[in-house]
Order: C-alpha cells, then structure tokens, then sequence
C-alpha cells in the first residue's frame, strides 16, 4: 500500500467521521488529532492511534516522528455565521492550515489531502462554480473569506510533497441534522414553511468520503476537486419531497428584497444579543445568493458515481424519519 500510514485532522466532524471509518476499512495505520480524553479513548476504541494537542500543539511532530506518516488529510476546520468575533476562524483556517503544511514538510509525507470548501470558487450568482472560476472579489461571509484565503496560502506554500485540494459543497446525508437538513427538518414539519427560491448544491456525505478518499489515490498534484452530487431549485427539491413522501405541504416564497431590506435590522438586534445570532447580514447574503457548484471534474478524474438527486431524496428522508426527527410516510412506488 503506497499511503500506509496516514494523519488524519478533524476526524470526529461531519466530514472526517466517515472519512475515518472509510480509513480504518481499507486497513491503514491510523493516527488522528485528538482535543480531549474522550475523543482519545474513542479513537483508541477504533483502533486509531491518538494524537493529543490541536493544529497548534508544538509537540505533534515529537508524536508523529516514528510513525512514517506517508500521508495527511486536513479535515479540522472552523465554519460560523454570524460570528461576533471571527478572528478564531480565520487563525484556524488560515493558520492551522499553514501549522499542517509546515508538519507535512517535517514529517516527510508524501501526500497532503486538504479539505477546503466549493465558497472559495467565488461564483457569480446565478452561474456554475466550477475549478476554473474566477471569484467574484467579495465575499459573503466570513467563513468564505477565510477558507479562500486559506486555499491561497497553501497553494503558495512552499511544500515538499503531492497537494490535492478537495472542495466540497453542502454536505448532506444521514448523520447531518444542521445546513440545509435543518432547514428541510423545519420545513417538511410545517404546513405552510417559509422558504426562498434558490439553487441549492449537495454533496453526499457518502460521495464526499469517497471523494476525499480517491483524492489521495487518483488527485494530481496542485489540483482541486469540486465535490457536488447534485444541485437543483429549491422549488424541484419541495416537489421530489412531494413526490417521494407523504408530505402535501405548501411553501410561501419569500421575497429575497424583503430579506435584504431586513438584514440591517437583523444585525441590531445581534448587538444586544448574549450569543451569536442565527440569522445575520452574511447570513441573508449567502441565503439570497444560494449556490450552484458542477462536480464534473471530480466524477471524471477522481472515479466518483454520485448520487442521483432522488435516491438522495430517498436516503435521508428515510432516516430522518428513523430517527423521528420528521413524521412522514415514505411513498411506495407505483
């Protein structure tokens, strides 16, 4: 096996969990980021080698020195709306992903697979981002401005192995109750749910794990992937559910004017709130702007077979009822 033994970051989030267990089946050595006790004992429980500290820990390459890390994925990341104060993103981000290049170097690896995002395409609203796009030049949130810049340090970083950069759009599936699960959590429990028209792109959490992975087999040195299954309306998505549910409600459109006449308000009412707020300026930009991603690259070089948009309609409806999340019924096909 060329990539025996791997370092993994971020492996108890939405997108490392499968990634781990995907590891941990096609039988490599591994050894994960590890925060707490907790998560060491858990990943001790799977067979992983933990690794205590977190991107900034100065004792990570006394850790890994002996291992002969062959290979690195950079999953641990930070993503936050309406952050109040989002200088933490942006040192995570951007930092801890420079802190994991430098320890690739030290280590000797061969191959780094980094998980960035598809926002950092930077598309224009309306059109496809593909790996060829040219960003727009403004940024919609914080969190995009950060995993771009991010991207741009560690294309630029001076490296001494193999960089795959793998972007991912939404990520969805069983397991994942927040994004646009949340929202359609929300909606298929409402007669009458609040929604916007927009494009909508999902990738797979299933798709995404496996893409993550045939980076590191098949991902060409200095490249990036788009991850995205599939994208559609948010009008063909509320009709799919009807279609494959027993769900017979009926969305009120809101007008996106109203919403972005509303956003300074919204932003006001963060000041004076304790926390964080849901909804906030960014938020209603990323909201209004929706997104439409093509993962072509991705299934042609990487050898992916995405999900078809009804299958996935299927599988997490099915799961989100499993988990009584939603009350529906599932319709038999004729």
């Amino acid at each position: 096996m060329e990539y025996k033994n791997i370092f993994i970051t971020g492996a108890t989030g939405v997108v490392g969990k499968p990634l781990l267990q995907k590891l941990i089946k096609n039988n490599h050595n591994i050894y994960a980021l590890a925060r707490s006790e907790e998560t060491m004992k858990d990943l001790t429980d799977l067979g992983v080698s933990p690794i205590k500290g977190d991107l900034f820990e100065s004792s990570l390459y006394d850790q890994l020195q002996d291992a002969k890390i062959d290979a690195v994925f950079h999953v641990a990341g930070m993503n936050k709306m309406c952050a109040k104060n989002p200088e933490a993103m942006f040192n995570i981000n951007i930092e801890g992903t420079k802190k994991m290049l430098g320890l690739g170097n030290s280590l000797g690896i061969k191959k780094f697979i980094y998980t960035s995002s598809a926002v950092t395409l930077g598309e224009e609203k309306g059109l496809p981002g593909n790996e060829e796009a040219t960003h727009r030049g403004s940024f919609l949130s914080n969190y995009e401005k950060s995993k771009y810049e991010a991207e741009v340090e560690a294309f630029k970083f001076k490296k001494e192995f193999e960089f795959v950069s793998v972007n991912p759009s939404s990520v969805q599936g069983p397991g994942r109750v927040s994004g646009t699960a949340k929202l359609l959590i929300s909606s298929l429990n409402k007669k009458y749910p609040p929604l916007l028209k927009n494009n909508i792109s999902i990738i797979d959490i299933d798709n995404c794990t496996e893409g993550h992975y045939n980076a590191l087999v098949y991902g060409v040195d200095n490249e990036r992937y788009v991850l995205n299954s599939f994208h559609v309306s948010s009008e063909e998505l509320i009709e799919k559910v009807k279609n494959t549910t027993s769900w017979n409600g009926s969305p009120i459109y809101i007008p996106k004017r109203i919403l972005k006449l509303a956003s300074p308000i919204f932003d006001l009412v963060s000041l004076f709130s304790s926390g964080d707020s849901i909804i906030c300026r960014e938020s209603v930009r990323v909201l209004t702007h929706g997104h439409l991603y093509d993962g072509s690259k991705a299934e042609r070089d990487l050898k992916l077979e995405y999900i078809h948009v009804d299958g996935f309609i299927h599988k997490i409806i099915s799961w989100l009822i499993s988990q009584g999340l939603i009350e529906l019924e599932i319709q038999k096909e004729s």
